[in-house]
């Protein structure tokens, strides 16, 4: 008889593997509440272009394994009946999907992700997307200019499963284009330098080409951990700058009884060319070096977790200069009631690259020429709480204080000689030490039908030199909304807003000249008031059948042309119609 159940109970372990194999498809609504880490780029929320708002996110397949080990059991086997084990039906799940949009502003869109079907030691897939845009944009002084962009980009994208571990791969290339397009200034001003600048309405594209590989464990019962990741990036652009990225990063974790010893590793190599160095004017190939190391003691108990360890780095410039950055990185967590609220706090430190491609991301009508110096998070600390008010609504409140060196904030120059007055429309850094304090808080509502995300900071900055920081608002706030309204119709809703900034461009007399012609100033600095900008977008989707849908999307409803960067209005109502196709 006790035979008999011992094999009964293989039979069922063994149906419940099948099944679980049998189905990889894997459909779960979770929600992750994440430590409170602010970063200085939480103040952009509004990007340089139109960004779509999806109103039905594509769920991909996800595969995983079950490591079995043999369980010793009686050989002999007793007679009794038959009993036929039967898998349930396989579901199909969806591989990809392509879209297609049309718009105002002569605006296409078009979309495609293809994964192939979940395989039992690999998974494959390729994204294409393109958007572009041929506005005629608004400025301050009432004229319209062309500001034509587009974005683009191809990836290809593979996981290989082994026993223990998984490797991906992941191979991307990007091209943005846009125009030098903004001016500041009245109207008189304006059409003056637009004759004089040798950059008004220039085209710039910048490419991307990237590689990546990284190998992590997946045996749980593995003490040590490991996940480990190789990169090259290699960025260029129109006007001939170009910058190579390798990089490596390593993060090992040692699993004990009751604690944990973590390690983190950081190197990157960069090699810029055709580029002024920040250091010299004379040296146009230059490249520098910087490594990380982060050991951790983790330790998790029912009402409190700690994370106690230490940011060590060092970086080389191509001036031969060795600079070390040495801080604390803790984290501490207690839970006076476990799984409602968690009061928390930390801190934090480390360099900022100030890579080529990042100045680019972050401003893209920077001076093209332009190499930033590496700035220093000098100590960041921060704390505050987080939880559950109730099953679907969750919060985290939270403030922090950083002390950054060598932050660059951006600016325009006014080039004024006897013979003529040239205004550079792009962007040249400055550079001060900012200490900032921020305040900040999320909450969601996770429902049957509706999911709704609100987010706020407000920020109070201090600086050695400026007395007002340019393109740094005191606040912002974004809202999304995601309602299913029926079972066919799905809709979005979205808000950004931006606290008023100001903007400064420096006139730079070449030579004495009578200025009071032009309403010209050789004042260090003139300043400029760049409004609060708000963005309302809106979307539906209609589910005309199983793999069919129709969408209509409308960004910046309120047709504000808001500046992001000093003389740079954004485009206005934007208005896409288009179709999704699931397969």
């Amino acid at each position: 008889m006790k035979i008999s159940i011992k094999i009964f109970s293989i039979l069922i372990f063994a149906s419940t593997a099948l099944s679980a194999q049998t189905n990889p498809e894997l459909n779960k609504e979770v929600e992750v509440i994440k430590d409170y880490q602010p970063s200085i780029s939480d103040a952009y929320k509004i990007t340089s272009n139109p960004v779509i708002r999806d109103t039905n996110n594509y769920t991909p397949s996800f595969l995983y394994n079950i490591y079995s080990s043999d369980i010793e059991i009686d050989k002999n086997i007793n007679h009794f009946p038959v009993v036929k084990l039967s898998s349930p039906p396989r579901t199909k799940s969806n591989t990809g999907y392509a879209k297609a949009a049309i718009g105002n502003a002569l605006t296409p869109y078009g979309e495609l992700v293809i994964n192939t079907s979940p395989a039992k030691n690999t998974d494959f897939g390729v994204h294409f997307y393109h958007f572009s845009s041929r506005p005629n944009i608004k400025l301050n002084n009432g004229q319209k200019v062309k500001a034509p962009y587009s974005n683009n980009m191809a990836r290809i994208f593979m996981k290989n499963y082994f026993r223990k571990s998984v490797l991906e791969w992941d191979v991307n290339y990007k091209r943005n284009r846009i125009n030098y397009y903004g001016f500041p200034g009245d109207t008189t001003i304006y059409n003056y330098f637009k004759n004089e600048s040798d950059n008004y309405n220039s085209k710039q594209a910048f490419n991307n080409a990237s590689a990546s590989l990284n190998l992590h464990n997946i045996n749980r019962r593995s003490k040590l951990d490991y996940n480990v990741g190789l990169k090259y990036n290699y960025f260029w652009n129109t006007t001939g700058q170009s910058e190579h990225h390798a990089g490596y990063n390593g993060l090992f974790t040692r699993r004990y009884r009751t604690h944990q010893l973590v390690v983190n590793t950081e190197f990157d190599y960069y090699l810029k060319n055709d580029i002024v160095h920040n250091f010299d004017p004379a040296l146009n190939n230059h490249q520098f070096f910087n490594a990380k190391i982060s050991p951790e003691y983790h330790i998790s108990k029912d009402i409190f977790d700690l994370r106690a360890g230490a940011n060590i780095s060092t970086l080389i410039g191509a001036d031969s200069t060795l600079k070390w950055h040495i801080s604390p990185k803790i984290y501490f967590a207690y839970h006076p009631i476990k799984g409602v609220m968690t009061v928390f706090a930390g801190t934090d430190g480390g360099f900022k690259h100030n890579s080529y491609s990042s100045m680019v991301s972050e401003n893209p009508y920077t001076d093209y020429n332009t190499d930033l110096k590496p700035s220093e998070e000098v100590i960041q600390v921060y704390g505050g709480f987080k939880g559950k008010i109730s099953r679907r609504l969750s919060y985290l409140i939270g403030v922090n204080y950083s002390i950054n060196q060598n932050e660059a904030l951006y600016y325009q120059t006014n080039k004024i000689s006897v013979d003529s007055m040239v205004f550079n429309n792009m962007f040249t850094p400055v550079y001060d030490d900012i200490n900032r304090l921020k305040f900040g808080g999320k909450f969601r509502f996770s429902g049957q039908r509706t999911t709704i995300n609100l987010e706020g900071n407000y920020y109070i900055y201090s600086a050695d030199s400026l007395s007002n920081l340019p393109h740094l608002p005191a606040y912002d706030a974004s809202l999304d909304v995601a309602v299913s309204i029926t079972d066919k119709i799905n809709a979005t809703a979205g808000a950004t807003v931006i606290g008023k900034q100001n903007g400064y461009v420096k006139n730079i007399p070449q030579a004495p000249l009578p200025l009071t012609a032009m309403n010209i100033t050789p004042s260090a600095f003139k300043e400029f008031d760049l409004d609060t900008a708000i963005d309302i977008s809106l979307g539906a989707e209609y589910k005309y059948s199983k793999n069919m849908y129709f969408y209509l999307n409308a960004n910046n409803l309120l047709n504000q042309n808001y500046q992001r960067w000093n003389g740079y209005n954004q485009q206005g109502l934007l208005i896409l119609l288009g179709a999704r196709i699931a397969f």
